[in-house]
Parts: C-alpha cells; sequence; structure tokens
C-alpha cells in the first residue's frame, strides 16, 4: 500500500503546484488594467457560486415554487438572455465597454437583491429574465473590452486567464454555500441572495481603476455633424450582414450545448442512468476545475491566428465527441467500471472544452470587423446563450430519450461543429481573402 501511495501522493501534489503556480501568475498579471479584469471576474463569479448552490433551494423553499415553475421561469429567463447579449454589444458600441460595465453591475446586484422581495412566480420570472438580460450583456461587455483593448496572443490568453479564475472563484463560492446550507434557515438563504447581489455589485470597482481606463477607453456616438463638417467615423459593416460571422456564429451557439452536458447532462445521465454512486458526480465536476485550470492558458497559445483557432476548435469538438462516446457505454455497467469511463470521459470533455473555448474565442475575435467590435461580440454572445438556453432540451431528446444512441447523436452533432469550425477557419486565411483593417475609436470628448 505505501510503495503506491507515495506516487499518488507525489502526482496530486504536482497537479496541485502547476495549478497553483498558474493560479498565482494569473492574479498578479503585469499589465494592470488586465489585473483589474480578472479581479472584477473573480468578485462577480464569487457571488455567482454562492447563487448556483442556494438558488434552487431559495426558490422553491422560501419563494414557494414548484419544480415546473422554476424551469418554466429559467426557460423564459434563458431567452430573455439572448436577446441581453446583442444588448450588451449594442450599449457598448455607444457609450464604450468599460462604462457599459461599470454601470450595470451594481444595477443587476439590485436586481438579484430584489429576489427577496419575490413572492410569486411571476415575480420571479420577471426578476429572472432581467438578471439573465444584464447578465449576458455584462458578458458581451467583457469579451468587447478584451477585443478592443488588447490585439494578438494578449487576447486570448486573457480570455483564457479569466477562464481558470471564473471556475476557481465560482467552486470558492459554491463552497462558501455549505455553511448557508448548513443552516438551511429562511433568514441565512436571503442573507446569502443579498450577499450575491452585493458581491456583484462589487465586481465594478476595480475597472474603475485609473490603469483599465486607460486601456478601455469609453467612446460614445459620434455628435451630429453641421454642414460642411467631416463626416462620422466609419462605424464598420453590421454583424447581421457578414454571412461568414453569422455562420461562426451558429457554429459557436451550437458547440455551446455542451456545457449543458456538464452542468445538467452528466448529473442527470449519472442519477437515472447508470449504476455508478451519485457521490461521483461532485468528483466529475470539481475534475472539470483541475483541468480547466491546468490546461486553458496552453490551449489558447497561438489561437490569436486563425488557421490555429480552426485547428483548436476541431480538436476540442473531437475530444467532446469522444467523451459522448464514452458516456453511451456507461449504461449498462457495473458501479466501478461505470464509474472510471465517466472520470476518463469527463477529463475528455474538460480538455475539449478548454481547446474548444480557445478556437472559439480566436475566432469571434479575429474573424470580427474590428470597427465594430461592440456588435459582432454581441452576437457571438446571442449564440452561446441560445445554446445554452436550448442545451438542455437537446440533451432530453438525445441522450435520456435514446441512451447511447443519443449520446451518439451528440457525438456527431459536436464533430460537425468542430468540422464546419476549421473549414471556415481555413477559408478565412484563402489566399486572395482581404484582410479587415481597423479603423482608430472615436474617444469621449474630455470633460
Amino acid at each position: 500500500m505505501n510503495r503506491h501511495a507515495a506516487p499518488r501522493g507525489g502526482i496530486i501534489r504536482t497537479f496541485a503546484a502547476a495549478a497553483k503556480a498558474e493560479l498565482i501568475e494569473t492574479l498578479n498579471a503585469q499589465d494592470r488594467a488586465a489585473r483589474a479584469l480578472i479581479w472584477a471576474t473573480i468578485v462577480t463569479c464569487l457571488g455567482a457560486g454562492l447563487n448556483y448552490a442556494v438558488a434552487a433551494i431559495y426558490f422553491s423553499t422560501v419563494i414557494g415554487l414548484s419544480a415546473a415553475q422554476i424551469g418554466t421561469g429559467l426557460a423564459c429567463a434563458g431567452v430573455a438572455g439572448i436577446g441581453g447579449g446583442y444588448l450588451g454589444g449594442h450599449v457598448a458600441a455607444r457609450i464604450g465597454s468599460r462604462r457599459t460595465l461599470v454601470l450595470s453591475l451594481p444595477v443587476l446586484g439590485l436586481v438579484i437583491c430584489a429576489y427577496v422581495l419575490a413572492t410569486d412566480m411571476v415575480a420571479f420570472t420577471v426578476l429572472a429574465s432581467a438578471v439573465s438580460v444584464l447578465r449576458y450583456a455584462n458578458t458581451t461587455a467583457r469579451a468587447t473590452m478584451i477585443a478592443s483593448g488588447f490585439s494578438g496572443p494578449e487576447r486570448v490568453q486573457l480570455r483564457a486567464r479569466m477562464r481558470v479564475v471564473t471556475n476557481v472563484a465560482t467552486g470558492a463560492g459554491v463552497l462558501l454555500a455549505g455553511i448557508v446550507l448548513a443552516f438551511g434557515t429562511t433568514p441565512a438563504l436571503k442573507a446569502a441572495i443579498v450577499a450575491v447581489g452585493v458581491l456583484t455589485a462589487l465586481s465594478a470597482l476595480p475597472l474603475m481603476s485609473r490603469q483599465a481606463g486607460a486601456r478601455f477607453v469609453d467612446h460614445q456616438a459620434a455628435p451630429a455633424h453641421a454642414a460642411g463638417e467631416s463626416a462620422a467615423p466609419d462605424r464598420g459593416r453590421s454583424p447581421f450582414a457578414d454571412v461568414r460571422y453569422l455562420t461562426l456564429s451558429l457554429l459557436v451557439g451550437v458547440n455551446a450545448i455542451y456545457f449543458t452536458l456538464l452542468d445538467f447532462g452528466i448529473p442527470l445521465w449519472v442519477s437515472q442512468h447508470t449504476h455508478a454512486p451519485v457521490a461521483l458526480i461532485s468528483v466529475l465536476l470539481a475534475s472539470n476545475t483541475v483541468v480547466i485550470v491546468l490546461l486553458q492558458v496552453a490551449a489558447s497559445k497561438g489561437t490569436d491566428e486563425v488557421r490555429l483557432a480552426g485547428r483548436s476548435a476541431f480538436r476540442g469538438a473531437a475530444l467532446i465527441a469522444a467523451a459522448c462516446a464514452l458516456c453511451a457505454l456507461t449504461g449498462g455497467l457495473g458501479a466501478v467500471l461505470a464509474s472510471g469511463l465517466l472520470l476518463v470521459a469527463v477529463v475528455s470533455m474538460s480538455a475539449g472544452e478548454a481547446y474548444s473555448e480557445a478556437g472559439a474565442w480566436g475566432l469571434t475575435m479575429e474573424l470580427a470587423d474590428p470597427r465594430n467590435q461592440a456588435r459582432y461580440q454581441g452576437v457571438a454572445e446571442m449564440a452561446y446563450a441560445a445554446g445554452q438556453t436550448l442545451g438542455p432540451l437537446a440533451f432530453a431528446a438525445t441522450a435520456i430519450a435514446h441512451g447511447g444512441w443519443g449520446w451518439a447523436m451528440l457525438a456527431v452533432m459536436f464533430l460537425a461543429c468542430g468540422a464546419g469550425l476549421h473549414l471556415l477557419a481555413r477559408n478565412a486565411v484563402a489566399p486572395g481573402t482581404p484582410p479587415l483593417q481597423p479603423t482608430p475609436e472615436p474617444v469621449s470628448p474630455a470633460n
């Protein structure tokens, strides 16, 4: 026993040391503007993790909603979030991405706090929809800040590091929720909801720093011009007139169904369709966090080049498809073998997530018209929102309804999306394809 314990302990310590080093390097980013955005994301995700763990219990036990009512309300919120993604891009194009976040995060915090006043399904649905709109708008604004404030490898590297801290901070929030759930009282649950709102509002503070203001220049719509004055600056093409970008967004959106496999699909599959112990679910979700922390930054290297981003997207899709194939085999296996295959599947799925996301970031930023990044990122976030909203339905119609064959359908879908992104990237850099040229963004007049 001792002979085998030491290597296992050494492996665990190696992984822990690597994860710690990656996290420390991320938190101490040399670029102060990037550090401000990272810390703002940490505070937001700390609240999000707390919310994930207590929200459903709060809605059911305090507000008194049934599972069907909660599901219906969240479905409405998901649909509203699709519009929120584009709304965030539209507002960011008008007033600037940093200003959009600084103004909207406190509003989002107040709306979250308002959950404590909800007493019925109507109020819950309205608030959940408002929260969804604001959250996706904020996600678009963050993506626009990175796309407009950085260039080349810096952009995908920063998004990768933000992905790392998102996973860690969300996990920390879930752990904090354990204290609340240990009490389980109405006052404790209400206090947790208020804490989520306060953390969300406070996450705007790092973005108010002088360094963030200097890097993420807030701009506004060009003023009307009098006769004889120069015309308004070129705002670039509309993303809705860019067939290539719309195709890219569609593929990225379908691929985003992946996220519901971990949050919704895997827990449901393990608990209802395999002999694996339910306690394994927490191990599987934790392994996803570990893989992302260790691999995400490395997976993003080079994806600022369109061709390499396409390859990364295909590699990620292939890994996710392989994970689906492994999951398809677990339905009729014993507890031990099913547990082992599920762990391998989730590690493959998580590695696929890292490569897929890195490829998608590179493609959605590099193939956007640099004169209109805000609206382009808004379209991309609309696609993400749609994919995550439809994800549970897609999983129910495939794996839940048809078992192993359903998992095979999902594998083919992910492979097709990855192949489509790879082909799109190759065509985008084909000889003779004219590159998009950026133009300076208008700057707000001095006060």
